[in-house]
């Protein structure tokens, strides 16, 4: 009976380092996906503001334009010689 609780002592030791691993590893690939995404999430968030700043940046130059159609429109309406006003600098690159 002896040689057979040794084998069973190492049958049983052998199947716990296996489930160790196949745990250790589930946990390091869970791991690893959760990094993957907090990365996606991260790239994504700083995409946003850079896209968010662009926006802004178009909406304000629309805006210049905006004032300077209804500024030339003004002008033209008052029969106002020319030259017209004059282009905005803001928008002179």
């Amino acid at each position: 009976m002896d040689p057979l609780i040794g084998l069973v002592g190492a049958a049983l030791t052998l199947v716990g380092v296996l489930v160790s691993a196949y745990f250790t590893k589930r946990g390091s690939d869970r791991k690893l996906k959760q990094d993957a995404g907090q990365k996606m999430i991260d790239q994504l968030q700083e995409e946003l503001a850079r896209q968010g700043k662009e926006i802004a940046t178009l909406q304000r130059v629309q805006r210049i334009q905006d004032d300077y159609i209804s500024q030339l429109r003004r002008h033209i309406a008052d029969r106002q010689e020319p030259p017209p006003p004059p282009w905005p600098s803001s928008l002179i690159t």
